[in-house]
């Protein structure tokens, strides 16, 4: 037994053309590759522009200062004061 709601729901599904699962399945694809590419690309050109311009490199897209920075710190000692205590 099929209620009026399923019906409604059958027929619409059929008036859709068969394609459409296909095309929408491409443009996911191509939307897909797109964001891997301005991944990629965008804070390189963003650096070249930059550097275009006459200003410095950006120090959010440094990686290796981020690596070298890291590298310096060690769980194992505690941090040095910077400042001496009042006592």
């Amino acid at each position: 037994m099929n209620n009026s709601l399923k019906k409604l729901q059958a027929e619409r599904e059929a008036m859709l053309p068969p394609e459409l699962e296909d095309r929408i399945s491409q443009h996911v694809g191509t939307l897909s590759l797109f964001s891997n590419v301005i991944e990629v690309f965008v804070p390189n050109a963003l650096q070249v522009v930059i550097r275009l311009v006459g200003g410095e490199d950006l120090p959010c897209l440094k990686k290796e200062t981020l690596r070298k920075s890291r590298a310096n710190m060690d769980w194992r000692t505690p941090p040095a004061a910077s400042a001496p205590s009042p006592i």
